[in-house]
């Protein structure tokens, strides 16, 4: 069983954004934007052939 008051202790907040964008160099961050273009477009075209299987 969970226990809430444990778990909450536990917790750390994420960085702002402008606290990642500080954080990371400039070619790490366009890394990181390369892999959440790619993820999109595999999102996307699963997204695609999942629907065009429905349909047949």
């Amino acid at each position: 069983m969970l226990n809430f008051k444990e778990e909450l202790k536990k917790y750390q907040p994420l960085m702002e954004l402008d606290d990642i964008q500080s954080a990371l160099q400039p070619s790490q961050m366009q890394d990181l934007l390369d892999i959440l273009q790619h993820i999109a477009k595999e999102n996307k075209s699963q997204d695609t052939s999942a629907s065009q299987a429905e349909e047949a």
